[in-house]
């Protein structure tokens, strides 16, 4: 969990750097059409520039934003609000799917065309190198808190107080060490339909237990261990950084659905839970399908 504060002292980020960025502020000011227009021409020649922005409405609020981004590199105040919309620019851009790396591009592109314009009107004085340095801190800065969301969209925390920030820090662990405990679970659960799976053939092979009831709970044990191994294949996704996908859960039910519908179908006077459970499955399969679906979208 970091906090902006935390950041700059990493990068070396100080007063003296926000008063030197301060006074670029009217020189970026006079370029800002300009650079609007460069870096277009820029982004222009990424693959899949019309895919990202399709038409003029959304190219001119990208534009806007884009404006609004540049001229609070140069406002001398970066504060946790400066953060949160760093944060939020690199969500939408995550929540898009722009690749990373046109990110990284775009950034690199504006880092030179800024110590350009340095270069130009600070050609032999004193202050070129500083205001370079200042720069370069602060494109690493923002180019540091974008692609985090990238990465891991909870590694950022704005906290106000340091015992927020132990809270937030202890209940991150917490829920870190309950995420392992599910998985070991999971685990056992398996191996414990496993040794029904078993039970099913030896009850079968040395007890005589009735044919067709004994393939009904073979198939139900596999449908839960298919529905658990799922579920599984989530919970260590998620421990990898990944979001959680509610759909595994969905389709655990549906196995246990399906589980008690084989064995009630071998009972005629069940006929009417069998269809009850019928339907809770065929809207669960909606459900999970419109899920699946939304996450492709």
């Amino acid at each position: 969990m970091e906090t902006l504060d935390r950041i700059k002292l990493i990068y070396s980020f100080n007063d003296k750097d926000a008063s030197n960025l301060i006074q670029l502020n009217d020189l970026m000011k006079t370029n800002s059409d300009e650079f609007i227009s460069n870096v277009y021409s820029f982004i222009s020649n990424f693959d899949d520039f019309s895919k990202f922005l399709p038409n003029e409405e959304i190219r001119n609020r990208h534009q806007e934003k884009l404006r609004q981004w540049f001229a609070g590199l140069f406002s001398g105040t970066y504060n946790n609000e400066y953060l949160r919309k760093l944060k939020r620019i690199g969500e939408v851009h995550a929540d898009i799917k722009l690749p990373s790396h046109y990110v990284s591009a775009t950034m690199n592109y504006i880092r030179n065309y800024i110590l350009g314009i340095i270069l130009k009107n600070f050609p032999g004085s004193s202050k070129r190198d500083e205001f370079s340095s200042s720069v370069n801190k602060i494109i690493d800065i923002n180019l540091d808190i974008i692609i985090s969301s990238y990465i891991n969209e909870g590694k950022f925390y704005i906290a106000n107080t340091k015992f927020e920030t132990k809270i937030i820090k202890f209940s991150s662990k917490f829920s870190y060490i309950l995420d392992l405990a599910l998985v070991i679970s999971l685990i056992i659960a398996t191996i414990m339909v496993f040794l029904l799976f078993i039970f099913e053939i030896y009850d079968f092979a040395f007890k005589g237990g009735a044919f067709e009831s004994t393939i009904i709970d073979i198939l139900g044990a596999m449908l839960i261990v298919w529905a658990i191994r799922e579920l599984l294949e989530e919970e260590v996704k998620k421990l990898q950084g990944h979001k959680f996908a509610l759909s595994a859960f969905i389709g655990l039910a549906m196995a246990a659905l399906l589980r008690k519908i084989l064995i009630f179908s071998l009972v005629p006077k069940k006929s009417i839970e069998v269809a009850i459970l019928g339907f809770l499955v065929l809207v669960l399969g909606i459900v999970y399908w419109l899920m699946n679906k939304n996450e492709k979208n």
